[in-house]
């Protein structure tokens, strides 16, 4: 029997139904390639140095981009089929990047890192629990001037009130990898703590048919006053709190939180910070 293989939504499959659906996921992340939050990521590392350490690797859309600035980078990731795809993207690029298995809520390396990051919403992916085991995980690992960064959404409540449960017809590609049509629906349901959305592909087949695959992610909201409170008793001082790629300052309406913050040292009072 073959063993079963997690998925990048957390859930275990066979591996020929994680592999196809880490490759679905690069299809769906595609028009990502290259985008801002690259850039942002790759700022950082240039401004912090290695090593670094993405949490939520996925298939390594940003870390290879940083390990060809020259970075010595560690990538993990719970879905060893997303991994299977990243390894494959580092070798086309050339570079070396250790990949590891693991979670992101309770991993150990025998390193210290300037600059730990998670990116495109990953970190709403755990609950206000794991988020706690996360952070304490991240502030354990961070070498004496790290950093710790997150790029999530921020909420907007109009159209929170608008997730109940219709379908979306999102996109139809041609997958480069078969040359098939892939369709992407998705279905959503929110309320002010976070949105359950199930995503499917449909998949056209060789004699005609269509193949469906997909599945459910829940996503727990993170808000601005919410992640001050959270960095700051999780043991972090928030150096910049800013609502998109171009430096906006955070505020209510952001659709945008990217977050880079640095561990509070024994003694060091709480920041304040102002609206």
């Amino acid at each position: 029997m073959t063993a079963a293989s997690r998925d990048w939504q957390g859930a275990e499959r066979e591996p020929s139904e994680a592999a196809r659906l880490a490759a679905l996921y690069d299809l769906d992340t595609a028009p990502l390639e290259g985008g801002p939050d690259v850039e942002w990521f790759s700022g950082l590392a240039r401004r912090t140095g290695g090593p670094i350490l993405e949490l939520g690797c996925g298939t390594g859309r940003i870390t290879v981009p940083i390990a060809q600035d020259g970075h010595h980078v560690v990538g993990l990731d719970r879905s060893g089929a997303m991994l299977e795809r990243a390894e494959r993207r580092a070798r086309r690029a050339n570079v070396e990047v250790r990949w590891v298995e693991g979670d992101m809520r309770a991993f150990s390396f025998n390193e210290a890192f300037a600059l730990v990051f998670v990116a495109l919403n990953s970190f709403l992916m755990l609950d206000p629990n794991d988020r706690w085991s996360c952070l304490a995980r991240v502030r354990e690992h961070l070498a004496p001037r790290g950093r710790v960064a997150i790029d999530v959404f921020q909420p907007d409540p109009e159209v929170v009130v608008g997730l109940d449960g219709g379908v979306v017809d999102e996109w139809e590609r041609v997958d480069p990898e078969n040359a098939r049509a892939v369709r992407k629906f998705s279905s959503s349901r929110a309320n002010v703590d976070g949105v359950t959305q199930r995503v499917w592909y449909d998949e056209m087949a060789d004699d005609g048919g269509v193949h469906r695959i997909g599945g459910t992610t829940t996503l727990h909201y993170l808000y601005r006053r919410e992640a001050e409170l959270l960095f700051s008793e999780a043991g972090f001082v928030i150096e910049t709190l800013h609502g998109d790629y171009d430096g906006n300052p955070a505020d209510a309406r952001s659709r945008k939180l990217l977050v880079v913050a640095k561990r509070k040292e024994r003694g060091q009072r709480p920041e304040r910070r102002h609206s």
